[in-house]
């Protein structure tokens, strides 16, 4: 019993993250804005307006470059969890925020305890890797105590023992 009392005592707190890499498309449009400015340079020389476009296309794919490279930090901590999105390992932003008390289920993306809420239109945020992986969970909560709401994360086995000591229940492996 004194075990028990110990360890609802303890904060629980694990990290798990998910790097998100360029798509081809990404990578081609960069490419194509850089080789776009060069050749706006090239021919006309250092008149004003080719060096402004020059510019505003190498500015276009500096932005592209540091949108398209993504870092997903899930942090677990007492029964709330939060997502943080990472631009080019360097600029964090507060994503996702939720408790696991408004937490309905937790399963992997094809397993069958998600086909109830499969065709009705429920908003679905992305913040895997997008590699295929085989490890692919979707959190499914309630928003503002109102909307249902489906997360897509990447998770380890550490991560969902700790959910799963918040939320028995919704936790399915």
């Amino acid at each position: 019993m004194l075990e028990r009392i110990k360890m609802y005592l303890q904060d629980v707190h694990v990290e798990n993250f998910a790097s998100r890499r360029p798509s081809t498309a990404m990578l081609f449009i960069r490419v194509l804005l850089i080789v776009l400015g060069v050749i706006c340079v090239i021919p006309f020389g250092l008149y004003l307006w080719p060096l402004i476009i020059a510019l505003g296309l190498f500015i276009l794919a500096w932005f592209v470059g540091t949108r398209t490279q993504i870092d997903f930090d899930y942090s677990y901590t007492n029964g709330t969890i939060e997502i943080d999105r990472v631009f080019t390992k360097s600029s964090r932003k507060k994503y996702l925020t939720f408790s696991m008390s408004d937490v309905i289920t937790v399963a992997r993306l094809d397993s069958d305890y998600l086909r109830a809420y499969q065709g009705r239109g429920m908003k679905v945020y992305d913040c895997t890797s997008q590699n295929g992986k085989d490890n692919v969970y979707a959190v499914v909560f309630r928003f503002n105590k109102q909307n249902e709401v489906i997360v897509l994360m990447e998770l380890e086995d550490d991560f969902l023992d700790a959910m799963e000591q918040a939320a028995r229940d919704a936790v399915h492996r």
